[in-house]
């Protein structure tokens, strides 16, 4: 009965509508003449009569398509430093700190020749580029914090400037200098510096006055800073010279039989190296710790048997190792890897940090480092052999039981791509000591591949130790993982350790051959400790593969404590097994207060691909011990295949499932709470389902519901102000709310847990339309919600009810944007709304003489008061100011019309016959860009008594906005509106009148 009723009710308004659409709008203009002996006056007079359209304007104004964005600086900008000078060292990185009181992407820094940004050393995304002035330093972000690493090959005293505001002073020393002279040095002399092997060569050139005193100030001072080597010696020898910042490497060499031969000066440790040993040759200068980039150009580098060492004395705690190889392929066979930092004190060790770009390592460890930040980059890769033949020779590596990193804080930066392969260990072991990070970052779209070999070895044989910190996945990258057959992929060791996949990253475990039999902190594939965390973030992927299983009981997933496992919304978490035990679960949890929980996952597999042996029905996918456990779930879809089923189709299937609670005692669920849109939904899924003894569940995520709602207004003349209208996701029902006029729903709420009623539904293009009762509008300021669902989901959206638009005030007519104060304004009708004439001007043809001949008159053009006190005015063509500001909604088609209501008339009722008034000089302006309307008759248009003339017809997408139509411009105003007196109307000496129609009126019939 409801719904017949709300159909007759709906064609009842649609009729009502379209009436009052074609209804113009309608401005009576009154034109008058007065005949004298000698003149004739004719004006204009206007009267209202409104009839109201239906529609209505979008309010939104569009931009001038030539039209850019302004950027304006803030002139509050304000820099702060916590320092006027800075004292640095030639060839030495420094930073310069600060801080802005706005955020801002980028800054402009201004420095001399020889002093330089290094791009290198700035933080993730941030980049910079050389100008003609200086440096632009730009930042991923909006920030107010900048750290910015210069060096200078110059010494002396030089000024850097921020911003062309900001200026601090950096005094550039030169040790090398004072070291050989023995002495301090001011002077105007220009002082040029040439090494040669381990000593330096003084020239200088003396000027005319010279200055000494105890400080030192040199002017300038040249100096390289990159060192060619082609052998191991000269290796050694730039990499022990402070000065030198670049190591640049021009051939392929091996380390010698004596690595030390030629270099007990600068080196101390063993000289044997030989094959399947290990041999540490330790750098010894004091202080010489720096950033170093050794670039390999491709070559090759065979270390046999040695890794470079440091003693604790190569350290400079104000400038710590920070050593960058990039593009070498290096062999070696020391398990402490080519290079490591592992005789450093914790301090000093714990401060530097290297990074491997573009390496290929084959061999043996690529570091053993645990204090040390680690970063990767470019494609790398370390692959272990326990036998390797490089360009000079084979040899054998020692040990093959070690991991391919051992560090506490490492960095795979963004878009690197890293491969890592062991002979019989695990691949990276993370955190065995405190560090100030003790992270493992996997930046953006970054990529490793991890092979662990063996069945133990360093890392316990796990692929990923995390001893201590967090190891992070960030958006887009992806770590895939194949551990060894009888070992973890990831172990969380420690309280607080944690592993998150973010947004659209991905772990991805294959692992082969996994038969033991027990549950531990390296069995398992995935093993977390008490109070771990697990958390697969938005659309993030956890994929555990697991083939070969064989009979093995280790459970995937081992939980051993209140720990967290979480995935969130549009996260992935696929576990597959194939083992055929009884006894194995794909997740345990071995106390009922760990958290496992989802809600709105893209899916959730938990799968057993192969026949579980016996009869026995104890098994399950989910294991919590005790009585107490709880898995949370909400809104998904959910398909259950019973044991032995392997098909691609479930034995049950439940859509949609939300507010899922259930209770476990071991593997034994019990469903605590559930609701569905329907009863039967509710009681099968009830009666059926369960995760004990099946071969597969799975859930998978329910389309997010989608909602909009149209601009609601309280003008009464438009549909908006009693319809609501939107988009929502197809099928949806809705409910709205904010109004008293909206009486309750009558929809029965497809939740059947739910006693909301609704007020309709969208249809399958996803529109919907709900109108109040007769004679019920919204009420300007009230905020109107709509509420969809749709299988569990839902969305909102809202929109304020607008007042009554007022028509815009007049405007020039020769200049748009600028409002005026016609003479002889109209009495406008009331609440017009957004659909108006705005002005209409009288047409005034002043007083005449009476002709005995025809006679043609030109009205006055339209006065302006410029100044109201004094009443001075100024000239215009006369107009019509209309604004069509309705939403696109009510928009319709519209014409403008005009009809002389009657023939000009004196006192006495005596018809001035033959009379016309001719419109001449039409034209469109507008201070929009939008379509304007089309003029119907361009030429001119002849006004007939008693018959109406269209004047201008806009198309739906046509007259949006306020457009002036005006007669003639700044040069013809005067003569564009006609009136024509044939000598036979024989006027009198009288005041002649005549009454104009002007007519807007929406046209439905054109949309």
């Amino acid at each position: 009965m409801f719904l017949r009723l709300k159909k007759i009710f709906s064609l009842l308004s649609i009729l009502l509508l379209s009436c009052q659409m074609l209804q113009p709008i309608t401005v009576f203009s009154t034109t008058t003449s007065q005949f004298t002996q000698e003149t004739t006056t004719l004006t204009d007079e206007l009267t209202d009569d409104t009839l109201t359209p239906d529609s209505s304007l979008n309010s939104e104004e569009e931009l001038d398509d030539d039209l850019s964005p302004i950027i304006t600086e803030n002139d509050d900008t304000e820099l702060i430093f916590d320092y006027d000078a800075l004292s640095e060292k030639i060839n030495e990185l420094f930073w310069i700190t600060f801080t802005s009181n706005v955020s801002m992407t980028e800054i402009n820094i201004y420095v001399p020749d020889n002093i330089s940004i290094v791009s290198e050393q700035l933080s993730s995304g941030e980049t910079s580029e050389k100008n003609d002035k200086g440096w632009t330093v730009y930042f991923e972000k909006e920030q107010t914090s900048y750290r910015i690493p210069f060096i200078s090959n110059k010494a002396g005293t030089f000024t850097v400037i921020f911003e062309e505001e900001y200026d601090i002073s950096v005094n550039i020393s030169n040790d090398i200098l004072n070291n050989v002279a023995g002495e301090t040095v001011q002077s105007t002399e220009e002082v040029e510096s040439s090494i040669v092997g381990n000593s330096e060569e003084l020239s200088t050139t003396s000027s005319t006055d010279v200055e000494q005193s105890s400080d030192l100030e040199i002017s300038t001072f040249d100096e390289s800073t990159v060192q060619d080597v082609a052998t191991w010696e000269e290796f050694v020898r730039a990499f022990a010279d402070v000065s030198i910042t670049t190591i640049n490497i021009t051939s392929d060499f091996v380390t010698p039989t004596n690595p030390r031969l030629n270099l007990t000066d600068i080196t101390t440790g063993t000289t044997s190296n030989t094959s399947g040993g290990a041999t540490y040759v330790y750098l010894s200068p004091s202080s010489i710790s720096r950033t170093l980039v050794i670039e390999g150009n491709n070559h090759q580098l065979d270390f046999r048997s040695v890794a470079l060492c440091f003693n604790n004395t190569t350290a400079n705690s104000s400038n710590p190792w920070n050593v960058t190889l990039s593009n070498i392929e290096i062999y070696h066979g020391n398990y402490y890897g080519p290079i490591t930092f592992n005789d450093l004190n914790t301090a000093n060790q714990t401060a530097s940090s290297i990074t491997y770009h573009n390496i290929t390592n084959i061999g043996n460890q690529l570091i053993h480092s645990p204090y040390s930040s680690v970063y990767l980059s470019g494609s790398t890769s370390s692959r272990q052999v326990s036998e390797y033949t490089s360009s000079f020779g084979t040899w054998k590596t020692i040990a093959t039981d070690q991991t391919n990193i051992y560090a506490s804080n490492l960095t795979i930066l963004e878009d690197a791509n890293i491969i890592l392969e062991t002979i019989g260990a695990g691949n990276l072991d993370l955190g065995a000591v405190t560090h100030p990070n003790n992270n493992f970052t996997m930046e953006k779209n970054s990529k490793l591949e991890a092979t662990s070999n063996g069945s133990g070895g360093e890392a316990d044989g796990v692929s990923l130790l995390v001893r201590q910190g967090d190891v992070i996945v960030e958006d887009g990258a992806e770590m895939i993982l194949t551990p060894q057959s009888l070992r973890s992929a990831v172990s969380l060791r420690v309280t607080g350790a944690s592993l998150t996949i973010d947004e659209e990253a991905s772990v991805i475990i294959n692992s082969s051959g996994t038969k033991s039999n027990a549950n531990g902190y390296y069995y398992n594939i995935i093993w977390m400790a008490a109070g771990s965390i697990l958390e697969i973030a938005n659309g993030g992927k956890l994929d555990i593969t697991a083939v070969g299983m064989g009979t093995s009981t280790s459970s995937i997933i081992y939980v051993n404590g209140n720990a967290t496992f979480s995935v969130a919304k549009d996260g992935i978490l696929d576990v597959k097994s194939d083992s055929t035990s009884q006894s194995q679960y794909l997740l345990y949890f071995a106390s009922a207060g760990s958290t496992f929980e989802f809600s709105d996952a893209d899916h959730v597999n938990l799968e057993r691909t192969s026949t579980i042996s016996g009869t026995a029905t104890t098994n399950g996918l989910i294991y919590i011990a005790g009585s107490g456990g709880k898995l949370q779930i909400d809104v998904q879809n959910v398909q259950l295949w019973n044991r032995d089923n392997f098909t691609s189709e479930p034995d049950f299937t439940w859509l949609p499932i939300f507010n899922l609670s259930l209770s476990y005692a071991g593997n034994a669920p019990t469903i605590s709470s559930v609701s569905s849109i329907e009863q039967t939904t509710v009681d099968t899924f009830q009666q059926n389902f369960t995760t004990k003894n099946v071969q597969r569940v799975l859930f998978e995520k329910i389309a997010d519901v989608e909602v909009s709602i149209n601009e609601l207004t309280a003008d009464k003349t438009q549909s908006s102000s009693h319809v609501i209208t939107g988009t929502a996701t197809p099928n949806s029902v809705l409910y709205f709310s904010g109004d008293s006029a909206i009486p309750e729903g009558t929809i029965i709420s497809p939740d059947v847990s739910s006693s909301t009623m609704y007020h309709t539904m969208a249809d399958e293009n996803g529109e919907y339309r709900y109108e109040l009762p007769d004679n019920s509008y919204f009420a300007e300021g009230n905020e109107v919600t709509v509420f969809a669902f749709l299988n569990g989901k839902s969305a909102e959206a809202s929109t304020i009810v607008s007042a009554i638009k007022e028509p815009p005030l007049p405007v020039d007519p020769l200049d748009p944007e600028t409002e005026v104060t016609p003479e002889n304004q109209p009495q406008l009708p009331e609440d017009q709304g957004a659909f108006s004439i705005d002005f209409v001007s009288s047409f005034d043809f002043g007083s005449q003489s009476i002709a005995v001949s025809d006679k043609t008159y030109y009205a006055k053009a339209q006065q302006l008061i410029s100044d109201e006190t004094s009443n001075v005015s100024e000239t215009r063509p006369n107009y019509v100011q209309i604004t069509d500001q309705r939403s696109k909604e009510d928009r319709g088609s519209w014409q403008l019309a005009v009809t002389q209501n009657q023939q000009f008339m004196n006192t006495a009722n005596d018809a001035l016959e033959g009379a016309a008034i001719s419109l001449f000089n039409q034209q469109l302006t507008s201070t929009n860009q939008d379509d304007p309307p089309e003029i119907a008759q361009p030429d001119s248009v002849e006004l007939i008594p008693g018959v109406q003339k269209i004047l201008l017809n806009a198309s739906l997408t046509e007259g949006v906005g306020t457009w002036i139509y005006r007669f003639g411009d700044g040069t013809t105003a005067e003569e564009s509106i006609s009136l024509f007196v044939p000598a036979s109307a024989s006027p009198n000496a009288d005041k002649y009148t005549s009454t104009l129609s002007w007519q807007l009126r929406s046209v439905p019939e054109n949309n």
